[in-house]
C-alpha cells in the first residue's frame, strides 16, 4: 500500500482539540496477510500547540490583547502521518519521503517517527519544516497561520520521478490534495502508465474489488485539485467529508441541495441517482458526515453498486478530539480490505480506529492495533 501525502505538525487551541493538516502521502502493501514495506511521500510537518481554557476562565474576546491561562501541547498531525501512523499500528510497515526543515520541527518530527522508516526524508538547511498554529476558541477556529509554502516548493515531479520504482510496486497510492497540482499529476500519470492492479478486497468472499488510487481531499477548497490534473478518473477510491462533498458534486456537475448532507440516507440517494457523474471510476466512496454517521458506496468485480450507512463511530458526549477520527476511520478500511476483510467488516474495522481516535488527544489512538484485524 502506498500513501502520497504531505504531511504536518499540527497547532490547535482550544476545548475541542480539532486537527488542521496539509498532506499527502504514499504507502504499498501486499494484499494478502503479510505487508510488504510500505512507502508514504510525506509533503510536510506540522507542529500542534493547544491552549485550552479552563471553562471559568474562557475570554469572551481573544481580541483584546490580553493572554489566558491554558496548556501547550506540542505532536505530530496532518493527513499522511496520520494515516501512516495508524496503518503501522495496524501492522503495515512504511517508508517516507519526505522534505523537512533544518530546524527544531523537524527534530520533532524524526523523534516521533519510530512507526515509519525515515530514511528518505529529505533535511533542506534554510527553510522551515511546515507548522500550522490554528486559535480556537470555544470550539471554534477563528484563524490559523500556517508556514509552509518554503517547503512545499522543494516538492516537485522530479521528486516523484526519482521514486517512481516504489511508486511501480505498489498495491495502491493514497493521495490527498495538499501536494502541488503537478506533483499530483506525475502520480497519477506514473500509476496509470503502470497499469497496477491494486489491492483486490473481498466483498462477499468471493466477489473482488480493485482499487488502485485512493483520494483524501483534505480540505473543501483543495477538493478542486484532483480535477485540474486532468486525471480524476485514475482515483478509485475517494474520502470526502459532507463540504468536501458537496464541493464534489459541484466539480461533477451535479446540482445538490446543501440539505442532502443531512444525513447518510439522503447521501446514499443522491449518489444512486447521480452515479456515473458523482462516483467516476470509483470502486469505493465513501462520505463522512460526523456526527451523522457516513454514507459508503462501493462497486463488486461486476461493477455493480452496494450502498451502506454507517452510525456516528462513537456517542458526541464521549469524544475527547475530533483530530485524525477520519484519517484512523480510513487507516482501518484500507488495512481491512489489504487484509482480504469483505468491504463491511473492512468499514466495521474503520469504525473501531475512529472509535478509538475520538477518544484519545492522538491523532492516531495508541490503542489502535493488529488485533482489530483478527
Amino acid at each position: 500500500m502506498m500513501v502520497l501525502s504531505s504531511y504536518l505538525i499540527e497547532k490547535w487551541r482550544g476545548e475541542e482539540k480539532n486537527r488542521w493538516e496539509l498532506c499527502g502521502s504514499f504507502r504499498h502493501c501486499q494484499s494478502g496477510g503479510q505487508l510488504s514495506d510500505a512507502l508514504i511521500f510525506v509533503q510536510s510537518i506540522k507542529v500542534a500547540s493547544c491552549h485550552t481554557y479552563e471553562k471559568s476562565h474562557q475570554p469572551k474576546n481573544v481580541e483584546d490583547g490580553a493572554s489566558y491561562n491554558g496548556q501547550v501541547v506540542q505532536r505530530m498531525g496532518g493527513v499522511a502521518r496520520n494515516h501512516a501512523d495508524a496503518l503501522g499500528r495496524l501492522g503495515c510497515d512504511s517508508i517516507f519521503i519526505s522534505a523537512i526543515g533544518d530546524d527544531q520541527n523537524g527534530q520533532f518530527f524524526r523523534q516521533h517517527s519510530d512507526r515509519f522508516d525515515t530514511n528518505r526524508v529529505k533535511v533542506v538547511p534554510h527553510k522551515p519544516t511546515c507548522t500550522y498554529l490554528a486559535v480556537n476558541v470555544r470550539g471554534n477556529v477563528k484563524y490559523g497561520i500556517v508556514t509552509c509554502e518554503p517547503l512545499l516548493s522543494c516538492l516537485t515531479p522530479s521528486l516523484i520521478e526519482s521514486n517512481e520504482d516504489a511508486l511501480e510496486s505498489a498495491d495502491f497510492i493514497l493521495l490527498d490534495a495538499n501536494l502541488p497540482v503537478p506533483v499530483m499529476t506525475r502520480t497519477l500519470e506514473i500509476a496509470k502508465k503502470h497499469e497496477k492492479q491494486g489491492i483486490y478486497c473481498l466483498i462477499g468472499r468471493s466477489d473482488k474489488i480493485n482499487f488502485t488510487v485512493w483520494f483524501e481531499p483534505t480540505d473543501i477548497e483543495k477538493t478542486k485539485k484532483v480535477f485540474d490534473t486532468g486525471m480524476v478518473g485514475a482515483v478509485t477510491a475517494a474520502s470526502p467529508n459532507a463540504n468536501e462533498f458537496l464541493k464534489w458534486a459541484k466539480l461533477c456537475h451535479v446540482s445538490v441541495d446543501p440539505s442532502v448532507i443531512d444525513s447518510a440516507d439522503s447521501v446514499l440517494e443522491l449518489i444512486e441517482k447521480e452515479k456515473t457523474k458523482l462516483l467516476l471510476n470509483t470502486s469505493v466512496f465513501v462520505v463522512t458526515l460526523s456526527n451523522k454517521g457516513s454514507a459508503v458506496a462501493y462497486r463488486n468485480k461486476l461493477g455493480q453498486l452496494e450502498y451502506q450507512s454507517l452510525p456516528p463511530p462513537l456517542h458526541m458526549d464521549k469524544i475527547i478530539s475530533v483530530s485524525g477520527a477520519g484519517d484512523s476511520f480510513n487507516s482501518g478500511v484500507i488495512a481491512g480490505l489489504v487484509h482480504n476483510k469483505t468491504v463491511v467488516e473492512s468499514l466495521q474495522i474503520g469504525q473501531e480506529c475512529a472509535r478509538l481516535t475520538l477518544q484519545s488527544t492522538l491523532a492516531a489512538s495508541e490503542a489502535i492495533s493488529s488485533h482489530l484485524l483478527a
